[in-house]
């Protein structure tokens, strides 16, 4: 029997699916007012109305007359359609096996027989506020928060799946970079309210002269990003260009005070006849973009291989990698981690920098990625290990108390299949525990070759190392690796810090995250904290740790070992103290 209670389209949709109708009655009498109440006595037409009516929970009691409750739970969780939908299991009070099955199948919770009405409503309020703030941050990780386009990790995910999609069809991919011109004048002579009108009205515009098959993201300040699928010609990106620059070009009115003129310049690359690799892809489009700049502005260019100067640049910058672990050109610094609560130092992260006699101070976003494509990657990040190992084996802070140490790995790093025995070699050399390392991993690393990384991870934990996810808040996936993988700690990125104290969104954010972390037991790092304000509002909020300028600049190690000594305890400076200067990421 399928029925539904009142028309109340408004509010969370809930399922029950209970073989017992004097079960439905009461579940629904206790939850029928709060929510849109469905309910089936079957467990096969429990999963279409899982599919049609998408309900934001599912309350199942796991005894069905037609299928094993948790192989109907198995179902939903391996459905792309309905996984994501959080699910109490009702068991029987003494079926501890029954309630563990469920939870390695993904179900949410459970709850025990008979219900208890204010339990039953706690544990759906629970859930669905969790929900609630896990779309709140997918929100923040994939849309802009000012013009609602996609960002940048969006865009360029959709540009993967278009060029691959593409190949496939035999038909071109087209990138199209435009960068608003001048804009920068805009925000300082006319304010930063009315640069922000500007890129809202121009992003309306340019979602109306591109195809609706198209993405159009903002990928900068200034910037936004085209994926134009399914092209036959390059005219094709041209003619949307020419609309585009013509669109563009047309005044703006501010709050009726007047108009603003613009132009921009647009750079465009085609797969596969300039790229098939996507990074690349929007790497030639920038080159494109900047050779339009160059020739007066206000045009488009298309990408030609006599303007790939930066290529030359990254042979050149590639040779010099190869020779800098033998020149002794790496060194490392030290940014303190201080523990929000007690205001001493309880660790550091390693931060890597290079110096070479023709290229200067090169940053590691710079050199890192060359390092990985070239293969150089795993013996720096050796290099990194062993040496910071040996650095910290002995240091204590003012309470002493070893120092623990935190260390940011590569995606390629950790899948090579010597990095696990040369990593227990160095902890061994020098007597290091493996429970005071933390290795910091971002999403990358999980999202390709998972037995393999799985199988990784799994080995690092029996040793007690800690995993860290780094730049939490950037990548979409983000929440299902936490529940997939055991993290113990997990680094809330300088957006979210940055302007916490300003941004209502931003402060929600923090909160969510730091919410959320807790309810897993896992521990939460602030990094970018630039201010007084930042500092007290993550305290407040009960973040772990922080890192920032505002607490200490990347030192060296004699340096770092200096601050030990001369900050037994962290005295949080007024805020008329505190430097405009922001925090420079020297993450390796």
């Amino acid at each position: 029997m399928i029925n539904v209670s009142q028309d109340a389209f408004d509010k969370d949709t809930i399922l029950l699916i209970d073989p017992s109708p004097n079960s439905i009655r009461i579940l629904n009498a206790i939850l029928g007012e709060e929510y849109r109440v469905i309910f089936s006595t079957t467990g096969k037409t429990a999963s279409v109305l899982a599919k049609s009516e998408k309900p934001r929970l599912i309350l199942m009691d796991a005894d069905l007359p037609d299928i094993d409750g948790f192989e109907l739970c198995q179902k939903f969780k391996n459905d792309i359609s309905t996984r994501d939908i959080p699910l109490i299991l009702i068991t029987e009070p003494q079926e501890d096996e029954g309630r563990e099955m469920g939870m390695k199948i993904g179900c949410a919770d459970y709850i025990s027989k008979p219900v208890s009405p204010a339990e039953v409503k706690l544990r759906i309020y629970n859930q669905l506020r969790l929900r609630r703030n896990e779309e709140l941050i997918l929100q923040r990780a994939l849309y802009d928060s000012l013009t609602g386009l996609a960002n940048r990790n969006l865009t360029l995910d959709r540009l993967r799946y278009a060029i691959t999609h593409d190949l496939r069809r035999g038909q071109l991919t087209g990138v199209m970079l435009v960068d608003i011109d001048g804009f920068k004048l805009i925000n300082d002579t006319l304010s930063h309210d009315v640069g922000d009108q500007v890129l809202v009205e121009l992003s309306k515009r340019i979602t109306k002269v591109v195809r609706e098959i198209d993405t159009v993201g903002r990928v900068s300040s200034d910037e936004f990003l085209i994926v134009l699928p399914g092209l036959h010609t390059t005219e094709n990106a041209c003619q949307i260009a020419s609309k585009l620059r013509k669109t563009i070009n047309k005044p703006i009115s501010i709050n009726g005070d007047g108009e603003v003129h613009v132009t921009a310049s647009i750079g465009i690359s085609i797969s596969p006849l300039d790229s098939d690799d996507f990074k690349r892809l929007f790497a030639n489009a920038d080159v494109a973009k900047q050779q339009a700049k160059s020739g007066g502005k206000d045009c488009y260019r298309l990408f030609t291989s006599e303007m790939n100067d930066s290529v030359h640049e990254r042979v050149r910058m590639e040779y010099h990698l190869v020779w800098a672990l033998s020149k002794n050109e790496f060194s490392l610094v030290y940014q303190p981690l201080i523990d929000m609560q007690t205001n001493k130092v309880v660790a550091a992260e390693a931060l890597l920098r290079w110096n070479n006699e023709e290229l200067g101070s090169v940053p590691p976003d710079k050199f890192i990625a060359i390092a990985e494509q070239s293969n150089l990657i795993y013996e720096i990040g050796n290099f990194v290990l062993r040496t910071t190992i040996r650095d910290f084996a002995s240091l204590k802070n003012s309470s002493g108390e070893l120092l623990h140490l935190a260390v940011n790995i590569s995606p390629q790093q950790i899948r090579q299949p010597n990095f696990i025995g040369d990593l227990e070699k160095h902890l061994d050399h020098d007597g290091f525990d493996p429970c005071r390392l933390e290795l910091e991993v971002t999403e990358g690393l999980l999202l390709t070759k998972q037995c393999q990384v799985k199988e990784m991870i799994s080995q690092l934990h029996d040793m007690g190392v800690m995993l860290s996810m780094d730049d939490f808040g950037t990548g979409y996936s983000s929440l299902s690796y936490l529940l997939q993988f055991p993290f113990d700690a997990l680094k809330i990125d300088r957006s979210f810090v940055d302007g916490i104290t300003d941004v209502e969104l931003n402060e929600t954010l923090a909160t969510a995250v730091i919410a959320m972390a807790k309810g897993l037991r896992i521990k939460t790092v602030a990094e970018g904290v630039e201010t007084a304000e930042q500092f007290e509002m993550l305290k407040s909020k009960g973040c772990d740790l922080a890192q920032g300028y505002y607490l200490s600049r990347p030192l060296p190690l004699e340096g770092f070992k200096a601050f030990l000594e001369e900050n037994k305890e962290i005295v949080v400076p007024d805020t008329s103290e505190v430097t405009n200067g922001k925090s420079e990421d020297y993450s390796m």
